[in-house]
């Protein structure tokens, strides 16, 4: 079962490491303005911080649930 899990977290860190990848390289050659791409980029960070403080809430949920 560690092996189908390990494949699992393997895939997901590649995953993820892949869409980090096209976002810089697309905010890299997107031809706006320093300014525009200075907020551009704060605003996907905020947005990666939510989404990785709502992912870490529900593990948190399910892993208090399991050791119950």
């Amino acid at each position: 079962m560690s092996v189908s899990k390990w494949s699992f977290n393997k895939f997901v860190f590649t995953f993820g490491a892949g869409v980090f990848t096209g976002a810089v390289l697309a905010l890299l050659y997107t031809p706006i303005t320093g300014k525009k791409l200075q907020k551009k980029v704060a605003d996907l960070t905020d947005r990666v911080i939510d989404k990785v403080d709502d992912v870490q809430q529900s593990v948190r949920k399910i892993a208090h649930v399991r050791t119950k």
